[in-house]
């Protein structure tokens, strides 16, 4: 549980580099502001959603180490109801653009996939 632990910290640091070259680019590049908004939406919902997953995860351990009955969901409507809910925000607002915020949902995600198989050639 530690090795999730420590994955989960990096590839939150990874998100907030992202986060902030994204800003950066949002106060330099006046033209492709949407773009950047889109992103910053995106990455920004997808972090909250592998922050929730993992929370999720966590109770679910918890539960099968203590031997309880206790019924633990993953929690996917409401991982599934913030990513339609940025989804309908960069729809709504012309400041910030649709295919962007797409890309930036999985964003985590992918670097979570990355970051797992880097780590498991240096284990080799």
């Amino acid at each position: 549980m530690d090795d999730f632990s420590a994955h989960l910290k990096t590839v939150q640091r990874i998100t907030f580099l992202f986060l902030s070259l994204c800003f950066m680019g949002w106060a330099l590049f006046p033209p492709y502001r949407a773009y950047c908004a889109g992103l910053i939406l995106g990455t920004s919902v997808s972090l909250i959603n592998a922050r929730y997953l993992a929370w999720k995860i966590e109770q679910l351990t918890q539960a099968i180490m203590e031997k309880s009955n206790r019924k633990v969901n993953m929690g996917f409507i409401t991982r599934a109801s913030i990513a339609l809910l940025a989804i309908l925000v960069s729809y709504r607002f012309e400041q910030i653009a649709f295919s962007t915020t797409l890309a930036g949902l999985f964003f985590v995600q992918l670097a979570t996939l990355l970051l797992g198989i880097i780590s498991n050639f240096q284990r080799k």
